[in-house]
């Protein structure tokens, strides 16, 4: 006797195969996705860093670095304008040089809620 075609169990087996395959590729995307969408968080925060260290330049150059009220103190953490950057916070923080340098250091933090974990 000739067998034509496929059997039941072969569809069935063929079909849980493809079944996996199609999840495993919809999850590839879904992460995918994720993974674009938090990069493109973190660029705009490292953006955000540049432009306040490109903001703290123009007031050294325009020598109101110490007249401005956000530099008078040193070692401490500072908050800038968080509506201006919503849903980022943005603080800075002023250090001493070490030693006898006449240089400070300044640090830029920004941070944000990530709703996509």
């Amino acid at each position: 006797m000739r067998k034509d075609g496929f059997t039941l169990l072969e569809i069935m087996v063929s079909s849980v195969i493809l079944a996996l395959l199609a999840a495993g590729m919809f999850s590839v995307i879904i992460s995918s996705r994720y993974l674009v969408a938090r990069s493109k968080t973190r660029v705009m925060a490292v953006e955000i860093a540049k432009a306040e260290i490109e903001r703290m330049k123009s007031l050294v150059d325009a020598n109101t670095f110490y007249n401005s009220g956000f530099f008078n103190a040193t070692g401490v953490w500072r908050a800038w304008d968080s509506t201006t950057y919503s849903p980022y916070s943005v603080r800075y923080r002023v250090d001493n040089g070490t030693g006898t340098a006449t240089y400070r250091k300044v640090t830029v933090q920004v941070a944000w809620n990530d709703t996509t974990i």
